[in-house]
């Protein structure tokens, strides 16, 4: 009788570890889509599709259920949401282009540091670099194409950068 209780409990631990994995994958899969959404409006050069894409993005930031979030992914998640939602609110309330990328390039870094925390990747993302953008010091962006399409530049410099690292799909979801 004890080992079948026991049993019972491994069994339902499991399964609400594998239900809270899927609620944070969930909850993520938005934000990442609606950020891969606002660096392809920067890559056409089209502030007021980056404008659209940052409210995307402000909002399923917002809709992230902290209280859903298992203890790890929710440190992580503070860590970072009031500085990812801070540069959203930015780029979402101007569509000129400088400003919004002078903005993305903090959203990226942020986001690069909260999926690298969560290691819970559905798809592979590229970190990738650009040494000329931001004034000459340089940003980052993350891709879901391993190409570079330069989202600081445009059609101006289409391929200029280069992959810096690879955050690969994990068996954490």
């Amino acid at each position: 009788m004890i080992k079948q209780l026991f049993a019972i409990v491994i069994v339902a631990s499991v399964f609400i570890q594998n239900v809270a994995a899927q609620t944070d994958s969930s909850a993520f899969s938005s934000v990442i889509a609606s950020y891969l959404d606002l660096k392809n409006a920067l890559i056409k050069d089209n502030g007021d599709s980056a404008r659209a894409a940052a409210k995307v993005l402000f909002n399923a930031i917002s809709k992230v259920p902290m209280e859903k979030l298992s203890a790890g992914h929710h440190k992580v998640w503070m860590q970072h949401h009031e500085k990812l939602s801070y540069d959203a609110e930015h780029i979402k309330q101007t569509d000129e282009l400088e400003h919004q990328r002078e903005h993305f390039a903090k959203l990226s870094l942020n986001m690069y540091k909260m999926l690298k925390g969560l290691n819970m990747n559905t798809i592979n993302l590229y970190y990738q670099f650009c040494p000329m953008a931001n004034d000459g010091k340089g940003a980052y962006w993350l891709s879901e194409d391993e190409k570079i399409r330069n989202p600081y530049f445009g059609k101006r410099m289409m391929t200029c950068g280069s992959a810096k690292d690879t955050l690969k799909v994990t068996g954490n979801r």
